[in-house]
């Protein structure tokens, strides 16, 4: 059987940043199998033997983080029913692709196929499946087109043509709500219902990575990696097809700086600047989770102590350190059995691992005195079979400038529910990748009492990006489920796909002007600024609600302004 490096457990992905031509970084590299993400990234594929797998081997930013879903009357609140509806404007998303990095599709479903009972999927890659082509120029999965589509669903046994499934239902649900045909005897509508579907079925996270970051075996991981290849798929599909595109990224990670600068954020930033391309990123559900410390040292040597709960039994977890360069911070450790760790000078590229006794436990700690993607100091604290009690991370400042840091517990999923930091702060909780700065970026509000939902995650970025850009509604949010049915959905990620809808709405407004145009992704984003509903009780931007909440027939009563 021929072995494929991009699914295969006996390579590890790295994300590289090249420095010469793509045509140069396919000859130069060939013996790692390298596929080109753009012009900045490509993913490699190691021999396991060459041990190329950790932080401390390779540098935290080539590594690849993991990702997991974001989710726990809107369709009217947001604006989107009135400009579907209203005469003249009688948007629905004609002419606009929309794509799908996630779990998978239920492509049988209603919400997904025209009157006459065909696709309206253009196309899927799955990457779990390797029994067909895969798309050009990458090395896996398998993809599936439009016609293989309709052949399966006029066949007896769809899925024994287009093996496509969605286990966890996360994917139909979020492709629904953005985009599904409206099914009027179950009140169902999505926001741009006459949009073309894209979709990219995630592969789950190589096991290497889910034991180096200590991830449950229960959760559902997603790597980097596949999804910036995912997001080259879809981008090349619109390029050939010579179409708008938005893609609804409702999944997110807190692994990275919160700054925007991951390898994933910065190839979403820049994939905005190919005309017609519009990314809609989901905020996250991480306010309320206890997973975000924040310090503030008044002087060289003072030192502070985050207190971290450990009140549930696991295998482990991480703990990421950020500080804004030129500041830099040691970091030691007192476990509950009272064993310390005394705090350790910053150095470039150190690692170490402290076995304790007492508590029989295995704490790695990884130093990166310059990280190179954010250029901030960065640490990483691995707590192996840690003991349940009260943890205290001691953080010393060495050399001042504001004394700030943060700390990075994992997103909700990759850890269990009584490990929380004790004295949190809800902000500057937003996900990887809502904190790229091109991207629309949205928090989730109840459009059924006009408050922000309980865990909306919070800006503003860790470098002071104003983020969320808006907020959308994502509570009780009608969305299809696989197998037939529907279901309330709650959480960023139905926030992420309405709003996705609605730029779709606004892109097909603007093919339909007298004179046809494509926005810029700037523009997009201005516009839906211009039109959010805002409270007269609140100051704007703030870190909640970013400029207002989304409407979308707000835009033109703008515009009508006097």
């Amino acid at each position: 059987m021929r072995v494929i490096p991009a699914v295969s457990e006996n390579y590890s992905d790295l994300i590289y940043q090249y420095p010469e031509s793509a045509q140069e970084l396919l000859k130069r590299l060939a013996r790692y199998s390298p596929q080109i993400v753009d012009n900045r990234y490509a993913i490699l594929h190691i021999p396991e033997s060459e041990n190329l797998a950790t932080v401390a081997s390779t540098g935290y930013s080539l590594v690849p983080k993991l990702f997991t879903y974001l989710n726990t009357a809107s369709l009217e609140q947001s604006g989107i029913l009135s400009a579907q509806s209203q005469p003249v404007l009688n948007l629905k998303g004609k002419n606009i692709l929309i794509g799908f990095l996630d779990s998978g599709i239920d492509y049988t479903h209603p919400s997904f196929r025209n009157a006459d009972g065909t696709t309206r999927i253009l196309s899927i890659w799955d990457q779990n499946d390797q029994t067909g082509p895969p798309p050009a120029a990458l090395q896996y999965g398998t993809e599936y087109t439009r016609e293989q589509i309709n052949q399966a669903l006029f066949s007896a046994d769809p899925l024994q043509i287009v093996p496509v499934r969605d286990e966890n239902g996360h994917g139909t649900a979020v492709a629904g709500i953005a985009c599904g045909t409206p099914q009027e005897e179950s009140d169902f509508f999505g926001a741009a219902p006459e949009s073309e579907l894209l979709f990219v079925r995630l592969k789950p996270a190589k096991q290497y990575l889910r034991s180096y970051f200590l991830i449950p075996s229960d959760a559902d991981a997603f790597q980097e990696s596949d999804l910036m290849l995912g997001v080259r798929y879809l981008a090349e599909k619109a390029r050939s097809l010579q179409k708008p595109l938005v893609i609804c990224i409702a999944l997110g990670s807190n692994q990275g700086s919160h700054s925007g600068q991951t390898p994933l954020e910065e190839t979403l930033s820049g994939i905005q600047s190919m005309s017609g391309i519009y990314v809609v990123t989901a905020a996250g559900n991480e306010a309320g989770m206890g997973h975000h410390y924040y310090g503030k040292l008044s002087a060289p040597g003072e030192r502070a102590e985050a207190e971290l709960l450990v009140d549930s039994k696991t295998e482990g977890f991480t703990v990421e350190f950020w500080a804004a360069a030129p500041e830099t911070f040691s970091i030691g450790l007192i476990s509950p059995g009272g064993e310390i760790i005394e705090p350790i000078q910053p150095r470039s590229k150190f690692s170490q691992e402290f076995p304790l006794l007492l508590d029989n436990t295995r704490i790695t700690l990884d130093y990166e005195l310059v990280e190179i993607t954010a250029g901030t100091q960065f640490a990483m604290l691995r707590f192996a079979s840690p003991a349940p009690g009260l943890w205290r991370i001691i953080i010393v400042n060495r050399s001042f400038v504001n004394g700030a840091f943060h700390l990075w517990l994992p997103i909700t999923g990759f850890i269990p529910p009584g490990i929380r930091f004790f004295n949190p702060l809800p902000d500057t909780t937003l996900v990887i990748p809502s904190c790229a700065r091109g991207p629309i970026t949205v928090s989730t509000s109840n459009a059924y009492n006009g408050t922000l939902f309980i865990n909306s995650s919070r800006g503003y970025t860790s470098n002071g990006i104003i983020k969320p850009d808006f907020a959308a509604p994502g509570v009780n949010v009608t969305a299809p489920l696989p197998g037939g049915g529907f279901q309330a959905f709650t959480g960023s990620s139905a926030a992420s796909a309405l709003t996705s809808g609605a730029v779709c709405l606004l892109a097909e407004w603007g093919l339909r002007r007298d004179t046809p145009r494509i926005f810029t992704s700037s523009e997009i984003k201005s516009l839906f600024l211009y039109g959010t509903s805002r409270s007269a009780v609140l100051h704007y931007p703030n870190p909640e609600w970013g400029y207002g909440e989304l409407n979308l027939f707000g835009i033109f009563e703008a515009m009508i302004r006097p």
